[in-house]
């Protein structure tokens, strides 16, 4: 037998001889050391001479940019070429660059390219799923029963306070004669703690008062909002109703959330921006934003601090079937996860054999452990990190956000992502269109409609919408994004 590597052959001759001792009590053995474990694997890597990959973000050109700076250590190990591409040129019929290999998505994307049958599952792919909070591999990365991408980075929403105010004497002897505590555990006490802050300060809540496609905040935030109300622990579904594909977004929970979140808007009109501002100048007390946005909340010469907590939870929730909010023992912490989820790599179809390979070996390398904290670290490309090790220890650098309090940063993130009730955003085909939909109303009832007229607009463009694609058809995405109900493995035809 030949021995084709003889590096590896007396390294691992080695590593046994160690292992075993060396025959004499006299002889210390000594453990491997890290540089022996790195030259074992990388000499135990596989390599793909001759391939090329190319990869593409869908809809964050940042996302490529960053992924572009990180690909140099996989080219040089695997001894194969990738190329991350800018622009990539899209297909008339498929709307995707044909000759790209691995695309770079937002989880929303999800269903669409699924419904074109546009990229290919993973199988059984170990992408450290024991290392990060369940829901990754639970849900966000599968579709039915099978994986179809690994993930990236998340986006979470949390709620910072200027701790300089919560801490005044004053405010606090007001907020213990109410019986109120902060940072609050359910949206009820959230909205009495806001009462206390009027004629405090400017804006108890900076609050944006706009929606649109590139700024979602404030639909997030009543998405949220709803979330701890509507999102019933013996349900599978949410937005809408996974056996009859009727909409919910119209009902009794949604329509609280909104009525709250306009009897909460600021007296002059802001976008998610000019609410960080408002926070950022003092001017606020409270905002809920991402919390990848930390960086944005305090000034270069700040001298308070910045505290960090999860969203409120509900003491009731909303029971679908019976129509009746149902009393909790202790509040309801569903969690609220935009983007459908966050950021993904996935593998397009119609590769070539040896591409599948290679690009299955890319994507646990983008989405492992050494990429991890480089990704969540460059401001080109917002996201939070999806390890629990990351979130536990804080910012990954804390220049990121110097006057923001780090340990309750990571762990208001990491007790939403551990939710064990959490809503996974849209991911079915025309998700964007729906949330559009969504947006509209919610631009109405901030403009003087109401809340409840307001959303039976978004229900019935939800209907409508779900009809003119095929209800079964639908229904089955919808089912199938939920993970857990029984869908055949074929799509049923549309209309």
């Amino acid at each position: 037998m030949t021995n084709r590597n003889p590096a590896l052959f007396w390294l691992l001759i080695s590593l046994i001889w160690l292992a075993n001792g060396c025959g004499s009590p006299e002889n210390v053995t000594k453990p491997a050391t890290s540089s022996d474990l790195k030259t074992l694997q990388e000499a135990t890597a596989p390599t793909f001479p001759g391939v090329m990959l190319k990869v593409a973000a869908l809809e964050d050109p940042a996302l490529g940019e960053v992924t572009a700076d990180l690909v140099g250590e996989w080219r040089v190990s695997r001894k194969a070429d990738v190329e991350v591409v800018a622009k990539p040129v899209a297909d008339a019929k498929t709307v995707l660059d044909p000759a790209v290999d691995v695309w770079l998505i937002r989880g929303q994307s999800l269903g669409g390219l699924i419904d074109k049958d546009l990229i290919e599952p993973l199988g059984d792919i170990n992408a450290d799923w024991s290392s990060r909070p369940a829901a990754f591999d639970s849900m966000i990365c599968r579709y039915g029963p099978d994986r179809f991408g690994v993930p990236l980075g998340a986006s979470l929403l949390v709620v910072a306070y200027r701790e300089s105010i919560m801490n005044d004497p004053a405010i606090k002897a007001e907020m213990e004669k109410a019986g109120i505590s902060f940072p609050a555990t359910t949206w009820d006490e959230f909205d009495r703690c806001l009462n206390l802050f009027k004629g405090k300060v400017e804006f108890p809540l900076a609050l944006p008062t706009s929606v649109s496609a590139t700024d979602r905040l404030l639909q997030d935030i009543f998405l949220a909002r709803a979330t701890a109300m509507g999102k019933h622990r013996d349900q599978f579904s949410f937005l809408m109703s996974a056996e009859s594909m009727i909409p919910r977004i119209d009902g009794v929970p949604f329509a609280d959330a909104l009525k709250s979140l306009v009897a909460l808007k600021p007296s002059q009109k802001m976008n998610s921006e000019a609410a960080r501002k408002a926070f950022r100048e003092g001017k606020s007390a409270i905002l809920i934003d991402y919390a990848e946005n930390a960086g944005s909340w305090a000034k270069p010469d700040e001298k308070g601090k910045i505290g960090v907590a999860p969203l409120p939870g509900s003491m009731r929730v909303y029971e679908p079937e019976g129509r009746v909010y149902e009393k909790m023992q202790s509040p309801n912490l569903s969690s609220y996860i935009p983007l459908g989820g966050g950021w993904l790599a996935v593998l397009a179809r119609g590769r070539s054999a040896e591409n599948i390979v290679a690009a299955k070996d890319f994507l646990l390398y983008l989405s492992g452990s050494s990429m991890a904290a480089q990704l969540a670290a460059d401001r080109r490309m917002l996201m939070l990190p999806t390890r629990d090790a990351l979130l536990a220890s804080g910012f990954i650098d804390r220049r990121m956000a110097p006057r923001v309090e780090s340990g309750a940063w990571g762990e208001s993130i990491l007790k939403q992502l551990t939710s064990t009730n959490y809503v996974v955003g849209l991911r079915i085909p025309q998700a964007g269109e729906f949330l559009s939909d969504l947006n509209q109303s919610m631009e109405s009832a901030f403009h003087g409609e109401g809340p409840e007229s307001a959303l039976k607009q978004a229900s019935q463009k939800w209907s409508d919408r779900i009809q003119a694609y095929g209800l079964e058809r639908m229904k089955w995405h919808y089912r199938r994004s939920l993970v857990k109900p029984l869908t055949d493995p074929k799509a049923p035809p549309g209309r």
